[in-house]
């Protein structure tokens, strides 16, 4: 009874792992080929810079707003 048991668990431990396991000989066919990248001009990367600029620094006050609201719980500062 016991090995059953045994047998019935790790089957179903291995089973979604077996499914979702890839054939290495296959070709990969859900990956497309990088296509050639486009080249930008001087205005354009530069607006993306700032963009990307513009984004990390409003990611960086809500991350210290966080950080000041849960320290302010903790420290009551020296």
């Amino acid at each position: 009874m016991r090995i059953m048991i045994a047998t019935a668990v790790l089957a179903l431990f291995m089973a979604p792992h077996s499914i979702s396991a890839k054939d290495r000989a296959a070709p990969e066919a859900g990956n497309p080929k990088a296509v050639a990248s486009r080249s930008y001009t001087a205005e354009e990367s530069a607006a993306m810079g700032r963009a990307a600029r513009t984004k990390a620094e409003a990611q960086e006050r809500i991350w210290d707003r966080k950080m000041k609201i849960l320290t302010r719980g903790i420290c009551t500062g020296c």
